[in-house]
């Protein structure tokens, strides 16, 4: 990676992130199909920002693509490069990444940016998407913004599940004078027949949609659309999600 920081917290949370279903990944490909996968050239390169365990590359992958994921946690990319072994994975900070203009387009999904906790910060990881696309690439990201929020975010939530191999329960509390939100989660795997725990905390940065849209257009991207998912295209469980959509300039 180019920074020291390594996101070790997250590999505690791999195996578990893995095994959510198909469902949720099937729907994020549908709405990249509507957005961006359309206006994309047979087998382009796809760059895949904070990607996970790699679902979605998996997805892309069976469709013709050519994937490269980036993402912060060694076990995530573990998992990843088992779910898709044709695609490339590399253990890269969003913040940090140099790529030459390879990509067709750039995506991150499952709100991954919202773990960039300042505008500075989420600026850097824009102008190395940007430095990364190809002329009039694609960038499309979801992000939790604040016109979505709105109190609902502001009351403390404990929500939690249980499975045969593991189970979790997790504390959602917003903190309204930093404007950040912090998930406090404890998780239990059993291991080779032993219960093992975890103890993980994720901080949030909401951002507004025109602090997020004036920032693209300090990097550059031009034709900037934002959509609220729930409402534009009536999936309900991304209540509180925006989609951005944007395009690197021509002769850049």
């Amino acid at each position: 990676m180019s920074s020291t920081t390594r996101y070790s917290e997250y590999d505690s949370l791999a195996s578990m992130y893995d095994d959510q279903g198909t469902e949720r990944h099937d729907i994020v490909v549908a709405q990249l199909e509507n957005l961006v996968l359309q206006h994309l050239p047979n087998g382009a390169q796809i760059l895949d920002v904070c990607c996970g365990t790699g679902q979605i590359a998996q997805r892309l992958l069976k469709q013709g693509y050519q994937v490269t994921g980036i993402d912060g946690s060694e076990e995530m990319l573990r998992y990843a490069q088992k779910n898709a072994p044709s695609a490339e994975f590399i253990l890269e900070d969003a913040r940090f990444f140099q790529f030459p203009p390879t990509y067709h387009a750039v995506i991150s999904t499952d709100v991954g940016l919202n773990l960039v906790i300042t505008l500075e910060e989420l600026q850097s990881v824009f102008r190395n998407v940007y430095q990364a696309l190809r002329e009039n690439g694609i960038f499309v990201f979801d992000l939790y913004v604040e016109e979505l929020c709105g109190e609902d975010w502001q009351r403390t939530k404990v929500q939690g599940d249980a499975k045969d191999n593991h189970a979790w329960i997790s504390q959602f509390h917003y903190d309204t004078e930093k404007e950040l939100g912090c998930d406090r989660t404890t998780r239990f795997e059993l291991i080779d027949g032993q219960w093992q725990r975890y103890n993980m905390n994720f901080v949030y940065k909401v951002y507004s949609v025109s602090e997020v849209k004036s920032t693209l257009e300090k990097i550059g991207f031009t034709d900037i659309i934002f959509y609220d998912i729930k409402a534009d295209f009536g999936i309900e469980s991304s209540n509180h999600v925006g989609c951005f959509i944007c395009r690197k300039g021509l002769n850049d």
